[in-house]
């Protein structure tokens, strides 16, 4: 076959078609995962009997909210890892509003709570609770992630696993949040803290894991 001849061959075949953006593949894959997470919360936990009223209470809905914020700027921070010399930009500054907002309440409630309470109200009664639920309910949107971030070429792996971790954690928090009836900055502030590390840190083994080249 002649030059010209392939070259046209090759020009009247069609074009394949685009590969997925990793935008795509990680909200496919949050989306995925996030559905998972919502069929486990309303199958073993499901919502709080009054929670209508409990969140017209912004100490409260700052509960939902504040684990939202995160998981999105953990998101982007995370998509981000995933190209190799993108700079975290403004996600990585915005971001660490989110704790300094967290820290912020759990010292209004320190204030605002009566000596004799403050410790009842730290330890709660849901720590058992807490903290598996959080981490289990985190681990399908992780997957989702980690599965879509496998598209992208992140120079840190361990460091991208762990931002999808800290993502993943903070949509698990905020779905937890709807059953949880710990309303104290005291206790959330520190407990859903505490589980998000822990699905960070199981981020970051799994970015070590799946994400290297």
């Amino acid at each position: 076959m002649k030059t010209e001849d392939l070259i046209a061959t090759l020009a009247a075949e069609p074009a394949p078609p685009p590969a997925a953006s990793l935008e795509r593949r990680a909200g496919l894959g949050a989306v995925a995962g996030l559905a998972v997470t919502v069929v486990l919360f309303l199958a073993v936990l499901g919502p709080r009997a009054n929670l209508g009223a409990a969140l017209s209470d912004p100490v409260v809905l700052a509960k939902t909210l504040m684990p939202l914020l995160l998981a999105l700027f953990a998101g982007a921070l995370a998509l981000r890892s995933a190209r190799p010399a993108v700079p975290s930009g403004v996600p990585g500054r915005i971001v660490w509003l989110v704790p300094a907002a967290v820290g912020a309440l759990f010292f209004w409630a320190l204030g605002a709570t009566e000596a004799g309470q403050r410790l009842v109200a730290f330890l709660g009664h849901s720590t058992q609770v807490c903290i598996p639920a959080i981490t289990v309910l985190s681990l399908p949107i992780l997957a989702g992630l980690i599965h879509a971030m496998r598209g992208g070429a992140p120079v840190h792996p361990a460091r991208s696993g762990a931002l999808a971790g800290l993502a993943a954690a903070g949509m698990a928090a905020a779905i937890y949040s709807l059953f949880c009836t710990e309303d104290s900055p005291l206790f959330y502030a520190v407990w859903y803290s505490v589980a998000i590390g822990v699905a960070t840190g199981i981020g970051a083994v799994a970015g070590r894991r799946f994400l290297r080249w």
